[in-house]
C-alpha cells in the first residue's frame, strides 16, 4: 500500500512540474508584444514565451489605473492579464497595464 501511494504521489508531482504554472493560474504578468483591436486580441510575452489572449465581450482594459479602449494599448506596456481558458484559447476578462 505504501509503495502504491508513493508511486501516485510521484506521478502527481511529475505532472505538476511538467505543466506550465502560468496555465494553472488565472493571471499572467508580462509585456505586451502586439495588439490587434479589430480581433480583440493582445499578445503578451512572459519568460520569452508569447501568449495570445482574446478580450471577452465584457472585458475591461486599464492603463495606469484608468479604463481605456483596447487600441490605446502599446507594445512594451507592462501587463497583468486576468483570464480563463476555454479549450485552446485564453479569454481575458481584464487587461491591466502600466506605462511610464
Amino acid at each position: 500500500m505504501f509503495q502504491r501511494n508513493s508511486l501516485i504521489a510521484a506521478l502527481v508531482v511529475a505532472v505538476l512540474l511538467l505543466l506550465p504554472m502560468t496555465i494553472l493560474a488565472d493571471q499572467l504578468v508580462g509585456k505586451i508584444a502586439s495588439v490587434a483591436p479589430e480581433k480583440r486580441e493582445v499578445v503578451v510575452t512572459e519568460n520569452f514565451k508569447n501568449w495570445t489572449f482574446q478580450l471577452a465581450r465584457d472585458g475591461k482594459v486599464y492603463l495606469n489605473g484608468r479604463e481605456i479602449s483596447m487600441p490605446e494599448l502599446q507594445a512594451g506596456d507592462e501587463a497583468m492579464i486576468t483570464f480563463t481558458r476555454e479549450g485552446e484559447r485564453f479569454l481575458a476578462s481584464a487587461i491591466r497595464c502600466m506605462r511610464k
